[in-house]
């Protein structure tokens, strides 16, 4: 049996582009000190501020939250999961039930939205009623509410579960179609818009797939294993990612060469065109006069559902105790 490189313990995992063993606990903290890099080298998150993660259920999203409660103190942030309950069958309910236990399993507050009750539909509902395909409905909802969370609860960064490998596969995308204004959003971090968008952080820039998903078992983090049954397995991704994992194959280290050196030259990239405008709506950003969230609501169920996002969120936060925010500096 290999030995880990670092104690002489059992090893758990090889790190090829490190050439090196380790051992469950060595390897978990290999992944936390990722995580803990990522956020200090591209200042994603500091002292006192108030960290929102997006919490789907997955693998990802559950070694984002668990990777992201063992530095907090260290870096003194506090943490606020967000879990939305998209309706799609019984994919949601299992979702629902792995993003609540391991909320409470790392004491992070959850504050779970659910859309049947919210706005009325579910995805595959707004999907049928607006005559758009499910995922790009469902990415669009995604999108609002958790921004609408994170600027009802005061957040100063949403904390998003992409890894490598899903920005490596989508910066190549993005450069072989010429899309260059959306690599400019694929950094470790995107800005504020006041009072209408709050910032988006990748604390997983650094972290392989593979190593997202044996970090959450190694832990035994409570997470959904299935895939979402829209899911499209045509799509340009799939095909784009099996020649990425084929390079990093070959060139062991290639996925952390692309994102890192994509970091570097970020400022390179156009930005996005067009004016940031707010919603007449619901207030939030807005690439015209009405954000797509209130004017798809507004075509498909008879009402712009903005606000009604926006209260339910804000009615939950002040149950929670989160609202008004009372800013800690403590490093805890």
């Amino acid at each position: 049996m290999a030995k880990c490189s670092v104690c002489g313990g059992p090893a758990v995992a090889f790190i090829r582009y490190q050439k090196r063993y380790l051992c469950r606990d060595h390897y978990i903290q290999f992944v936390e000190d990722k995580v803990r890099r990522a956020i200090k080298r591209y200042k994603m998150a500091g002292k006192g501020d108030r960290i929102l993660v997006a919490l789907s259920g997955g693998k990802d999203s559950t070694t984002l939250l668990g990777a992201l409660s063992a530095v907090r103190d260290d870096i003194g942030f506090e943490l606020v999961a967000v879990h939305i309950d998209l309706g799609i069958f019984d994919y949601s309910v299992k979702s629902r039930e792995a993003a609540r236990r391991l909320a409470q399993s790392l004491d992070v507050p959850l504050i779970e939205v659910p859309l049947k009750e919210v706005i009325g539909a579910t995805i595959p509902e707004l999907a049928k009623k607006s005559r758009r395909p499910a995922c790009s409905v469902c990415g669009m909802i995604k999108r609002y509410v958790t921004n609408a969370a994170a600027v009802e609860l005061e957040a100063d960064a949403v904390a998003l579960g992409h890894n490598a490998d899903d920005l490596a596969v989508y910066n190549l995308k993005s450069f072989l179609t010429q899309d260059l204004e959306a690599i400019s959003k694929l950094g470790p971090r995107t800005d504020s818009v006041e009072e209408a968008a709050v910032g988006r952080i990748r604390p997983l820039y650094l972290v392989y797939e593979k190593e997202s998903f044996l970090y959450s078992f190694l832990r035994g983090l409570p997470f959904l294993h299935e895939e979402c049954p829209f899911v499209d397995n045509r799509q340009m991704e799939v095909r784009l990612k099996e020649v990425v994992n084929q390079l990093e194959e070959e060139r062991p280290g290639t996925k952390l060469q692309m994102v890192t050196k994509l970091a570097l030259r970020i400022k390179d990239y156009p930005k996005p065109r067009g004016e940031i405008r707010r919603c007449r709506v619901c207030g939030l950003i807005s690439s015209s006069e009405v954000c797509s969230f209130c004017r798809t609501t507004e075509r498909a169920l008879g009402k712009a559902m903005g606000p009604a996002v926006r209260e339910y969120i804000r009615r939950k936060g002040v149950e929670l105790g989160l609202i008004p925010r009372v800013k800690n500096t403590a490093t805890g």
